[in-house]
C-alpha cells in the first residue's frame, strides 16, 4: 500500500507526461525519481540530458501539529507533502572555435519556459485528484531554474499539499 504522498506523486506524474506529451520535444524519460536531488543517468549510449528527462520526486513529508493535538498529546494525521516536478534537457552546444549562438541560448530559454507552463499545466490537471484523494489545497511553489550542470540545463518546480496520512493516528 503506498503512502498518501506517493498517490499525489503518481497523479502529478500522469499529469506532468500528458502536458509534456502535447509538446513536440517530448523528454525520453518521464519517470518518478527519488533522493535527495535527482541526477540524470549517463551511459555510454545514452545521456538522459540529451535525451530529455522530466520527473516527479517526494522532496518532504512532514506532520501538521496543532495546539490542540500538542495539549492532548495526540497524534496528528495532517500532513504537508512537497512534490518536485523537473524537466531538464541538454546544453547548447557550440564548435571548436566557437561557443553556442545567441539563437541556440534563445531556443533553449523559451524551450525551458515551455517546459514550465507544462509543470503549471499539470498542477492544474491534477488539481482534482490532489483534492479528491484526501487532499486540500495544493499550490505550486517555488519555480528555479537548474544549471547548468554537465550538459544538463532546465527547472524545477515545487507543489505543495495538505493532505493527510490516510491512517488513523492511535488507532
Amino acid at each position: 500500500m503506498s503512502t498518501r504522498a506517493m498517490v499525489h506523486a503518481v497523479s502529478l506524474l500522469e499529469c506532468l507526461r500528458t502536458a509534456l506529451e502535447a509538446r513536440p520535444e517530448v523528454p525520453g524519460v518521464i519517470s518518478l525519481r527519488h533522493g535527495t536531488e535527482v541526477a540524470p543517468s549517463l551511459g555510454t549510449d545514452t545521456d538522459e540530458c540529451c535525451t530529455g528527462l522530466a520527473w516527479v520526486r517526494i522532496v518532504s513529508v512532514e506532520g501538521r501539529f496543532t495546539r490542540e493535538d500538542l495539549q492532548a498529546r495526540c497524534l496528528s494525521a495532517s500532513r504537508v507533502v512537497t512534490l518536485e516536478m523537473g524537466v531538464v534537457r541538454c546544453l547548447p552546444w557550440g564548435t571548436v572555435s566557437a561557443p553556442p549562438t545567441a539563437a541556440q541560448w534563445d531556443e533553449l530559454a523559451v524551450q525551458a519556459d515551455e517546459d514550465h507552463h507544462a509543470m503549471e499545466a499539470a498542477l492544474c490537471c491534477a488539481w482534482p485528484d490532489l483534492s479528491e484523494q484526501g487532499g486540500f489545497p495544493a499550490r505550486a511553489g517555488l519555480y528555479e531554474p537548474v544549471g547548468p550542470d554537465g550538459n544538463c540545463i532546465g527547472g524545477t518546480m515545487q507543489v505543495i499539499i495538505e493532505t493527510d496520512c490516510g491512517c488513523s493516528p492511535g488507532g
